[in-house]
């Protein structure tokens, strides 16, 4: 019986992926060497909010020598009256690529912000060009004179073929 019901899930998957079910429309994450992780954790602005956010990478269809990269919050939480009042952490979002094009590095600094809501997203194009580089993702303090780090945040390796 064990051996009918395998047989039959072999086939039913079998099936569907021959009449397409189960195809992404969306582009395949780029290939790439990640040094920490595509995850990182991070704090905000104000009563002590944090929460984790995951980093992927595409290669946008029709556009030559560009990658999209994006965050998604996992979700963010705080403690005390201001997290329930203004239940949005804010940071500074900074993203960076070198590549040929970039030999010496570029830097994007923007505001972001993240609520306790999962799957949240920020996306953010980078023009690096054709061929080998890199990018980096992390987070600095807000309204600061001084770019304070706040996480260790992501970075890697790829190719962008044209």
């Amino acid at each position: 019986m064990r051996k009918l019901v395998v047989l039959l899930v072999v086939m039913a998957t079998a099936g569907l992926s021959l009449l397409g079910a189960g195809r992404v429309a969306a582009e395949p994450q780029l290939p790439r060497i990640t040094l920490y992780s595509e995850n990182f954790g991070t704090v905000g602005d104000h009563d002590y909010c944090r929460g984790a956010v995951h980093v992927g990478v595409v290669a946008p269809k029709g556009k030559r020598g560009v990658i999209r990269v994006s965050l998604t919050s996992y979700g963010f939480t705080g403690n005390g009256p201001g997290w329930k009042r203004d239940p949005n952490c804010r940071f500074l979002l900074y993203m960076s690529e070198i590549s040929a094009k970039y030999p010496l590095g570029r830097e994007h600094f923007s505001k972001v912000s993240f609520g306790p809501r999962p799957g949240s997203k920020i996306v953010r194009e980078l023009h690096p060009g054709s061929g080998p580089g890199s990018f980096g993702v992390g987070t600095y303090a807000i309204n600061q004179p001084v770019r304070v780090p706040q996480s260790y945040g992501g970075s890697g390796f790829l190719a962008v073929v044209p």
